[in-house]
């Protein structure tokens, strides 16, 4: 395999563990996916930031209780990787399940090898009002 095939597999493992997570079974993959420290961040579709891996895995615990098997159907299409070193970013499009809008957002991905494994440290998604709206919905109960 080569070093972009291997971040992209990275990458992948993290939106494999979103698509579990909306389908009602769990968070495991996304903390397999992140490394897990103060200085990891995120960007949210809903336009907040999550600084450091408390307020990452906080985000991730409130859309798990939105899980349902009837909730999956992500896709992610045309990622790419863009080595230097020992970090690198990916790019790619993630198309929300049905349920939470069908929105397609752009992302980027960013990961770091930490002994010999690629681990995401930064993600960014377009901002997706259909999707917030989606998940405001679910939590109160609809």
């Amino acid at each position: 395999m080569t070093t972009d095939e291997e971040v992209c597999a990275a990458a992948m493992r993290f939106y494999d563990g979103i698509e579990q997570m909306i389908s009602g079974n769990g968070i495991g993959l996304i903390k397999e996916a992140w490394e897990q420290n103060e200085r990891v961040t995120a960007g949210h579709p809903n336009g907040d930031w999550a600084q450091g891996w408390d307020e990452i895995i906080a985000t991730w615990e409130i859309f798990q209780g939105l899980g349902r098997s009837d909730r999956a159907g992500t896709k992610v299409r045309g990622m790419k990787a863009h080595v230097y070193g020992d970090v690198a970013y990916t790019t790619c499009l993630f198309t929300a399940s049905p349920a939470f809008g069908a929105e397609t957002l752009a992302c980027t991905n960013i990961l770091r090898r930490v002994d010999g494994a690629w681990k995401v440290i930064h993600h960014h998604a377009d901002k997706a009002p259909a999707l917030g709206a989606a998940a405001e919905k679910f939590a109160r109960g609809g």
